[in-house]
């Protein structure tokens, strides 16, 4: 790579997966997909919702929320 991207996603989202307070937003028209490849791979050994947009994400992390709350 010629500049250091922040790549701490996939370290923040390996402590975060076995919470049960994960949700992983996973662009379908992402311009990299096999960047997203091992994510969406992990998210599913732990039955973390994969959402496709940005609105269906968010939707899903609001209910996962309320669950938490209630």
């Amino acid at each position: 790579m010629r500049t250091m991207p922040g790549m701490t996603t996939n370290v923040e989202f390996g402590l975060d997966v076995s919470t049960g307070r994960a949700v992983l937003g996973v662009p379908a028209d992402c311009p990299n997909p096999e960047r997203n490849r091992y994510l969406a791979y992990v998210a599913g050994r732990y039955s973390v919702p994969v959402c496709e947009t940005l609105a269906d994400t968010v939707a899903e992390a609001l209910a996962l929320l309320a669950e938490v709350v209630a």
